[in-house]
């Protein structure tokens, strides 16, 4: 079948977790919009990177779409008004293609006239979803590292892309700080496990995180640990994926020197340098990958990078990373992706 969709702002990472749904003779119709064959729309419904997304209709099956909507969404109003003619549509709101209009999404239809076809919104993103889970948890810091959930639900996607099973998978967070991680593995009906230095914040997030979907039948567990210790025997089940990120520290100001970001640098790679080799020791004993982030520092010489992947080397690891950084505009220093495996 075939779609387009409008993807996020950053392409590249768009584009990395579409191959969790298996897309294929994909082509860029503009900076966010994407045209694309699927054959499992279940797999698009599950990709965070995306505001929406249509399918394509013949003329003639345009009836089935309104009979019980009579309000459409769409981008102009003399496709509305053959609507209205052809088939009774009483209202019509016009609305942005590349944003999400809510009234339509909650209420209405949205429907499109394009390239000589008709294309019906068959899926929005969720983002109640996100903004339940950054501002209603009991318990949250807005210090630098508390990673955005949409964006884990996105490096989780972009792993499961890589994976040939998911069966019996164990997410693990060992930076967990607030449990974000621990939401998401949650929502997508995973095992899951917690550590941190301090788990004064996932112990009162425990019981909202279970609330938010049942939890029967799966494992989870909560540790106090230091990631540049070994881990305790039996923490961990055999097939695991680490999705993390450390504090994106020291903070850099605009009046910070390339010397201090340096500096910086050296002390985010000390605490790399022991998760790299922490996790590397049970890699023989547990089938273990990993996807996390290190602070990207903006127009700044970026040595960790290279520094991970070469550490990485050492214990047999395969590295890549995605080739795009995320960062708002105004940002000094952003995320980049790393995957070991």
């Amino acid at each position: 079948m075939t779609y387009f969709a409008v993807v996020w702002k950053n392409k590249k990472i768009s584009l990395e977790e579409l191959k969790y749904a298996k897309i294929y003779d994909e082509f860029d119709i503009n900076d966010i919009l994407i045209w694309f064959e699927c054959d499992d729309t279940e797999l698009l419904n599950q990709l965070w990177w995306i505001i929406k997304w249509w399918e394509i209709l013949e003329e003639e099956e345009l009836a089935d779409e309104f009979q019980d909507k009579k309000i459409l969404g769409t981008k102009n109003k003399n496709f509305w008004l053959k609507l209205k003619r052809d088939f009774n549509v009483k209202r019509f709101k016009e609305v942005d293609i590349l944003k999400t209009d809510k009234e339509v999404k909650n209420k209405w239809i949205e429907i499109i006239e394009l390239w000589d076809k008709y294309w019906v919104v068959r899926w929005y993103q969720n983002i109640g979803l996100y903004e339940k889970l950054d501002f209603e948890k009991p318990s949250r810091s807005m210090q630098m590292g508390m990673m955005p959930a949409k964006f884990t639900h996105i490096m989780t996607n972009i792993w499961l892309s890589r994976c040939y099973s998911r069966e019996n998978l164990t997410i693990y967070d060992p930076f967990a700080w607030s449990g974000t991680t621990w939401f998401i593995a949650n929502y997508l009906w995973y095992n899951f496990v917690w550590s941190d230095l301090k788990i004064n914040h996932l112990e009162i997030n425990r019981e909202w995180w279970i609330g938010q979907k049942d939890s029967n039948g799966k494992n989870f567990d909560i540790f106090q640990h230091d990631i540049s210790n070994d881990i305790p025997d039996g923490k961990l089940d055999w097939n695991i994926l680490i999705v993390s990120e450390w504090w994106l520290w020291p903070i850099v100001k605009s009046v910070s020197t390339p010397q201090e970001i340096a500096k910086y640098q050296n002390e985010v790679w000390n605490l790399y340098k022991k998760f790299v080799t922490t996790i590397s020791k049970i890699k023989k004993s547990h089938h273990i990958k990993a996807v996390f982030t290190i602070p990207y520092y903006i127009n700044q010489n970026n040595f960790l990078e290279q520094e991970i992947k070469s550490r990485s080397s050492t214990f047999d690891w395969k590295f890549s990373s995605v080739d795009e950084i995320y960062a708002r505009e105004w940002q000094k220093v952003g995320r980049k992706i790393m995957i070991l495996e």
